[in-house]
Parts: structure tokens; sequence; C-alpha cells
């Protein structure tokens, strides 16, 4: 099939970022993610300068995933890294007369997606009885791990959460990924020390204005890496064996929400998914779950 040059490939990936900063009204968090993505496929490219857009074919593809076998990414990373190629294609089809067969050669060498990791009831209730709170930045910390296992916010939407945010006791409204926004509901203890923390923040910093919910130990808001980094402290403290994540607590909202009985569709909701087959993946991840439990706990299975 003839296909017509379009335009420098390097060229159309600086256009189609700037068109995520435009239009899309991606937040910086995300646009940065997308930059990281795709800069990887810009330094395949570069490996061959003669490589045009109309050479884009199911064979090019592959070798894009060889080429990220041998940089040592996972599968995830992999999954992810084609995604956002998918993206940008999708945009340069609606933008020109490029050939919608290539979009189709993306998806189908998209490989299969990893189950989220998770950690159990008993591992939750480890890492949070691990954290002091005989002081400021412990309550603050406590409070934090509360609302991100009872919540299931996004690490960018808890740092930027804000106390006007909170629109009854137990109720968050906040703008997600794509400027969407939601409501989110969180657990009686949650909001107990979230007040405690106000409470001590309000007394620190007396003429503070900053209306940001987690600050650090300077009165500023607490960054994405500040709060990636508590949780891994908090996770190798616990104990738990496992390198722990804000996402991965996100995971394990989801996976407890099903495994309790709660609809899919609500769980979609609370987490702001945009399509349910993207909640869908947290099913398997309960089921395996719940198979795990049976044979280790029911008398006459764990028999040996």
């Amino acid at each position: 099939m003839k296909r017509k040059i379009i335009k420098d490939l390097l060229q159309l990936i600086e256009d189609f970022i700037t068109y995520l900063i435009s239009y899309r009204n991606l937040s910086k968090f995300t646009v940065r993610n997308y930059k990281n993505d795709l800069k990887s496929f810009k330094d395949f490219i570069n490996l061959d300068n003669n490589i045009l857009l109309e050479n884009i074919d199911k064979s090019l593809i592959r070798k894009y995933v060889h080429y990220l076998n041998t940089k040592g990414y996972q599968r995830s990373s992999i999954n992810r890294k084609l995604s956002v190629l998918r993206s940008l294609f999708n945009y340069v089809s609606t933008n020109s007369d490029f050939d919608e067969i290539t979009i189709s050669m993306i998806s189908k060498s998209k490989i299969q997606k990893k189950l989220p990791s998770i950690i159990s009831i008993e591992q939750t209730e480890r890492l949070i009885s691990s954290i002091d709170v005989t002081n400021l930045l412990g309550v603050r910390d406590r409070a934090l791990i509360e609302i991100l296992y009872t919540t299931g916010m996004r690490v960018s939407e808890i740092s930027s959460l804000n106390i006007d945010d909170f629109i009854d006791k137990n109720k968050i409204k906040l703008m997600g990924k794509g400027a969407k926004p939601r409501v989110v509901f969180m657990s009686g203890t949650a909001r107990t020390w979230i007040d405690q923390y106000i409470k001590l923040c309000s007394q620190k910093f007396k003429n503070h204005q900053n209306n940001a919910l987690f600050l650090n130990r300077f009165g500023a808001r607490l960054s994405v890496r500040s709060i990636q980094n508590i949780v891994k402290k908090y996770g190798y403290k616990s104990g738990i064996g496992v390198s722990l994540h804000p996402h991965l607590l996100r995971h394990t909202f989801a996976t407890h929400m099903l495994s309790n009985g709660a609809n899919l569709r609500t769980v979609q909701a609370l987490l702001g998914h945009s399509k349910v087959s993207t909640t869908q993946i947290y099913t398997q991840v309960a089921n395996n779950d719940m198979k795990k439990s049976y044979f280790n706990s029911h008398p006459r299975v764990s028999l040996k």
C-alpha cells in the first residue's frame, strides 16, 4: 500500500507533545511520562537516520520491542511504551493521511499485562503500625498512608490535595488524570489522623497561608518524590518484604475492595479509570488471592 511521506518523524513527536500540553490538558507529571516513553522511541530511530514514517511496519515494531528488551526494560514498561507509541500514531492519523494499519500493528505487538502487585491486609496493618506517631512528621506520615490506602488515590493527586478539597467529613473532591473531576471516600480512621495532623500543622506554622494538605518540614507542599520516599521508607521499616510505592497501595485498595464484595463499576469510579477494562485486572488479582487463601486455610485442602 502506498503511503505518503508526511514529515520528519522526530518533528511529529515534538508536535504530539505540544498537542498533549495545549489541547489534552494533561498534568505536567503525565506529560513528563509521555516524554520519557517517547524518548526511548526517539533513541531507537536515531540509530538509523533513514527511518521515515512510511518505513514503519510490523517488523520495525518488533525490532523496537527487541531494542527495549536489550535495554533491560520490564514487560510492563515495554507495554506502556508501546501504548504511548500507539497514542502518537493515533494523533498522526487524525492529523494526516497516515495509514491506520500501522496503528493496528502496534496494538498486535502489545505484550500481556503483568498482574499488579499488592500487599495483604496483615501486611497493611504491619505497615501502618510501624509509624511512630509521637511527633508531627509521624502523624503526617500516618495520615498520608491511611489516605493512600483507604482512597486509592494516585500519588500526584495526593500531592495536589488541598485542605478545602474535603467536601464533608469523609468525602474528597479532586481533579484526576486528564483533568477529570471525581469524588473519593475515606475511612473514619483516616479522617481522625488528618484532623490531628491539620491541628498540629496549625500550631507549628501559625502564619502559614499554604492551602496544601501535606507539607514538608519547611511548610511547603509535599512533592510526589517525597511521598514516594516516605512510603518506601515505611515499607522497609515494617519488614513486610515488599519494595513499597504509592501505586502499590492503589493496587491494594482496588483488590481489597473487590475481594470484599465491591462492585466493579464502583471501584472503577473511585479509581478514576475511563475504561472498566483497566479496573478488571484487579478481579484477577482478587481471584488469585482468594485461591491462595482457600488452599492455605481450608482444613481438608491444607492437609499434607
